[in-house]
C-alpha cells in the first residue's frame, strides 16, 4: 500500500541507543533493531505520516533520489508492517 498513513503499533516500545532504536514488539516478544536510516523512519511515524512525507524528509537528509528513496521507505515499512510494528490507515474516520 503506498497511500494512507503510516504509524507506530501499539504493543510495542522502542528505545534510542544513541541514533539507532531497539524495539521490543510486545505480544511477541521480539526485538528488532533499526540502524540510522531506520531510526529515522521509526521517529517519522511517531504520528501517522504519508509515504511522500516520509520520503521528503529522508530526501532532504540524504544524498538519495525521491524514486529511490520511496521504493525503499515503502519496502521497509511493509517488512514493519507484516511483523505488526507498523499500522496503515487510509485516513478515513473509523
Amino acid at each position: 500500500m503506498t497511500s494512507g498513513l503510516y504509524q507506530r503499533a501499539p504493543n510495542q516500545i522502542a528505545c534510542d541507543m544513541g541514533g539507532e532504536v531497539v524495539i521490543l514488539d510486545l505480544t511477541s516478544g521480539t526485538y528488532y533493531g533499526l540502524d540510522q536510516l531506520g531510526a529515522q523512519v521509526w521517529s517519522l511515524i511517531e504520528q501517522p505520516a504519508s509515504l511522500g512525507a516520509i520520503r521528503d524528509a529522508i530526501v532532504a537528509d540524504y544524498d538519495v533520489d525521491a524514486a529511490t528513496c520511496q521504493r525503499d521507505v515503502l519496502a521497509f515499512l511493509q517488512q514493519m508492517q507484516a511483523v505488526g510494528l507498523v499500522q496503515v490507515n487510509d485516513g478515513s474516520p473509523v
